[in-house]
């Protein structure tokens, strides 16, 4: 049986801002201090919202 993956697409700063509710430079502090993972392509940071929850879960 073939076990069928999911492809999870990035999402921006501001997504995730709007999805937790916390400012732009909050989420910078968190990324910058390795509490959030991103990702970044041509100067522009990205997120996996499934693992920015799962980084929040454990920050608690």
């Amino acid at each position: 049986m073939v076990k069928m993956t999911t492809i999870e697409k990035p999402v921006t700063a501001n997504y995730v801002c709007k999805m937790i509710g916390i400012s732009r430079p909050a989420l910078h502090r968190y990324s910058k201090a390795g509490l959030v993972r991103h990702y970044k392509l041509g100067g522009k940071l990205f997120y996996f919202e499934s693992e920015v929850m799962e980084d929040l879960r454990k920050c608690q």
